[in-house]
């Protein structure tokens, strides 16, 4: 009887080591398993973060230069030219209405500040101003890549190339390139500082030609 004792007692210690060896198994399996999900979910938020702000740049740029928007014209000639007191009325009505209509366009991918940064230097709708003295003439955007900087320390920098065609009556379609960067705030997801100009001043030059004839 003392040996049966004996061996069941070893029976059940061999057991319940035998458990906890599983057990620790599973615990490590499972931990290893919801490493790698962090690991494939953080993967999968960086990669989900860069096409995000590359469709934010290509969303700004098809709103840039394609071109005219009909409505920004009425409203930026209003702003411009519609009354001679500066101080009336019915000029502020005309400036809350085109301030009004460009937050409606670009805050979707701009922060207040950024918005307010690109409007300062001119960097909105500034191949359409000429349409303010009526020059007929369109703008559309027939190509585009935004890549994101290859410099770690400034991943959230997304530079741009841009092809634009310029059509006008009596002339022959012309195709321009541009070239920008867009500065994302990481912490709100959009753009903080947005800059676009020519590769060379060939597309000014046809626009204020165009200005001109009218």
């Amino acid at each position: 009887m003392k040996g049966q004792f004996t061996n069941n007692k070893i029976g059940l210690f061999t057991l319940a080591v035998l458990a906890c060896v599983i057990a620790t198994g599973c615990t490590q399996q499972d931990a290893a398993i919801e490493g790698e999900e962090s690991e494939a979910a953080a993967e999968t938020e960086t990669v989900s973060n860069e096409e995000k702000y590359i469709q934010i740049v290509e969303s700004v740029l098809k709103e840039e230069l394609n071109g005219p928007d009909e409505k920004y014209v009425q409203l930026a000639k209003a702003a411009m030219y519609g009354t001679e007191d500066p101080n009336s009325v019915k000029q502020k009505e005309n400036d809350m209405k085109l301030a009004s209509y460009i937050k409606e366009k670009y805050l979707p991918y701009f922060t207040e500040d950024g918005l307010t940064k690109v409007q300062s230097i001119g960097m909105l709708y500034q191949y359409q101003s000429m349409f303010y003295f009526d020059a007929e003439y369109t703008l559309r955007l027939v190509d585009s890549e935004v890549k994101q900087s290859d410099i770690d320390t400034a991943s959230n920098q997304y530079h741009m190339k841009a092809t634009v065609e310029l059509t006008a009556p009596g002339e022959v379609p012309s195709l321009h390139e541009l070239r920008g960067k867009a500065i994302f705030s990481t912490k709100e997801g959009k753009i903080g500082d947005f800059q676009l100009s020519q590769k060379d001043s060939t597309l000014s030059n046809k626009l204020f030609e165009l200005a001109e004839k009218d």
